[in-house]
């Protein structure tokens, strides 16, 4: 007897969490989760938004993961619209066989990495990211698989001691040794 198929994953961001500062370039993975391990469910198609704010992030682009065929090699279709003001669109239509598809998908893996730098991020603030609902799956026989879970991620700018201070401290530091080797 043939287990039924789960129909649904899990869709999110990776990291959790990213430290940057003004200036950084930085990057998540797009990922999908609880398929089937090298065979059913596999995922044959996929249309997903993340959010972000523009004021804060600049997208710079993506690139696709290879476990839908590869596009360069017309075994899948880049569909992604790309920046869509305040949100990234990335989907891609696989061209290979069922079977193909089961035996090229573990569990889990990278969708796409997005890729961004950050523009305007204050000191001690956190931005976020999160895939948006109305996103569309679909396994490698064409039915539709549910996301049960739409995940975030943050960017997140840690204080840190501003070049004069660090230069008080460290004229303060060999101050204070030059003055116990002259006594």
């Amino acid at each position: 007897m043939q287990t039924p198929l789960a129909h649904s994953a899990l869709i999110g961001l990776q990291p959790d969490t990213i430290f940057a500062g003004t200036g950084d370039s930085i990057s998540f993975d797009l990922v999908i989760s609880d398929l089937g391990n090298f065979g059913p469910d596999s995922l044959g198609a996929f249309d997903i938004s993340v959010g972000f704010d523009a004021s804060v992030l600049s997208f710079t682009g993506y690139s696709l993961g290879d476990f839908l065929g590869n596009v360069n090699l017309l075994e899948a279709i880049d569909a992604s619209a790309g920046d869509v003001g305040g949100a990234v669109n990335v989907a891609e239509v696989s061209l290979l066989s069922a079977l193909g598809l089961d035996t090229l998908q573990p569990g889990e893996f990278t969708l796409a990495t997005l890729y961004f730098d950050v523009t305007d991020l204050a000191v001690g603030a956190v931005t976020q990211l999160s895939v948006l609902s109305g996103s569309v799956l679909g396994d490698a026989l064409g039915s539709s698989i549910a996301p049960t879970g739409l995940g975030s991620a943050s960017v997140e700018r840690v204080p840190v001691p501003g070049t004069l201070a660090l230069l008080t401290a460290s004229m303060f530091g060999w101050l204070t040794l030059k003055r116990r080797r002259t006594a």
